[in-house]
């Protein structure tokens, strides 16, 4: 996904769907609508780029870094991308995810029964001891799946109350351009015997994106709505200052690469104070 055009996630899996704006639509619906379709598309790069923010293994090789011996909770794990990855190195990694369906593809994977894996939303995640975790993290634009300021400041909160002290909440997401941030459609993929549209409706002042992927196929159209709120670097600062958490570090990728004015995507690092 291109993070400066059109804001247009469909980034990660299912966390919240505080007021939407789409009728029915709610905090399981992205997951539920995209399980199916997920690891295809974003999989192994999936055709959707994302290994130029960092592979899994990149993610992994830097909270490794990060969480030492502890564990590490991922909020909105999905169909496990980043969780078995991070398994991979030996960490105790705990996955929580608001769709049913994206944790039975998770656990119909080899190697998940390292994971622990429980069903809710990450703006108020439940089941979990305070000042369990040394990293808590939220990948590949997940966190703007929380559709209100309220969900996500709350997320920021129970990140704060969940981490030890001194631990780190990560989180990785685009830099929303709102020149570009206009409605339309757009072309993702045009095959022989497929083609992906994007509808999207954005609301400035709202800072929110409502949008349809549509899957044309000699098979039949299928639907994959989703609904989202975007956030500026800056205004995450605030949000995660009030709940606690002083920015530490933020590079545009896994990698390590100096973030700037210019830069399409961040990977924000706050400690808990």
């Amino acid at each position: 996904m291109g993070p400066r055009l059109r804001p247009n996630p469909l980034g990660g899996p299912a966390g919240s769907g505080h007021t939407p704006r789409m009728d029915g639509y709610d905090e399981r619906t992205y997951g539920d609508r995209y399980a199916e379709v997920y690891d295809h598309w974003y999989g192994d790069d999936g055709g959707m780029a994302l290994t130029r923010i960092g592979t899994p293994t990149d993610v992994a090789n830097r909270i490794a870094t990060l969480a030492g011996s502890g564990p590490v909770l991922e909020l909105g794990v999905g169909t496990g991308r980043l969780a078995l990855a991070l398994a991979d190195r030996g960490m105790d990694v705990t996955g929580l995810d608001a769709s049913g369906a994206m944790l039975d593809r998770l656990r119909a994977k080899s190697g998940s029964e390292r994971l622990t894996l429980l069903k809710g939303d990450m703006a108020d995640p439940p089941g979990l001891a305070d000042d369990t975790f040394s990293v808590v993290l939220v990948g590949f634009n997940t966190f703007f799946n929380l559709t209100t300021v309220e969900a996500q400041a709350g997320c920021m909160a129970s990140a704060a109350r969940l981490l030890q002290g001194g631990g780190r909440f990560v989180v990785e997401a685009f830099v929303p351009d709102p020149k570009l941030a206009t409605d339309g459609v757009s072309a993702r993929h045009v095959g022989l015997d497929q083609v992906l549209l994007d509808v999207v409706k954005v609301d400035g002042a709202e800072q929110v994106i409502t949008g349809q992927r549509i899957e044309i196929s000699a098979a039949g159209n299928r639907l994959f709505p989703y609904v989202l709120r975007y956030a500026t670097p800056e205004q995450m600062d605030a949000m995660a200052s009030a709940a606690g958490l002083r920015l530490e570090d933020r590079s545009e990728d896994w990698h390590g690469t100096t973030f700037d004015d210019g830069s399409p995507a961040h990977v924000s690092v706050w400690v808990k104070q």
